[in-house]
């Protein structure tokens, strides 16, 4: 459990020292992909990639974890609940508290920001190629 707290903090981290979008996207398997995209390119670190499983659903690629990791991030207050239409979730730590966050998961900052644009350009070419090919539209 104390694991997918730390990972919760980990994907907040990155995120928010990685891009300017306080916005994480939650809906329609964008972050699930994302995220295996990530995986795939080497992200996260070793204690991290032992707790993350992806499995092909009948709805589509997931993230096992995520909606616990995302659970977390709201009990941390690290996030804001889902808005209404659960499309995204709102990052509520500034770039320090981000750091700060880094640094009790011993995590490197530059690591963290690598990762982090891994996740913001899977999410990117995950739109791009769901617009390129509207029979597999997902928003």
């Amino acid at each position: 459990m104390e694991r997918l707290h730390d990972l919760a903090s980990l994907l907040v981290a990155c995120w928010t020292i990685a891009t300017d979008n306080a916005k994480i996207p939650t809906s329609h398997g964008i972050l699930d992909r994302a995220l295996r995209d990530a995986f795939d390119q080497g992200a996260f670190p070793t204690w991290a990639r032992k707790i993350m499983h992806f499995a092909d659903s009948r709805i589509g690629l997931q993230c096992v974890e995520l909606p616990s990791i995302l659970k977390w991030a709201q009990i941390q207050e690290l996030t804001t609940a889902p808005n209404p239409s659960y499309e995204f979730t709102e990052i509520r730590v500034s770039e320090r508290v981000a750091k700060q966050l880094l640094k009790r998961l011993d995590v490197a900052e530059e690591d963290a920001l690598s990762w982090g644009r891994l996740i913001n350009e899977a999410i990117a070419n995950n739109r791009r190629s769901a617009c390129e090919n509207p029979a597999y539209i997902e928003a």
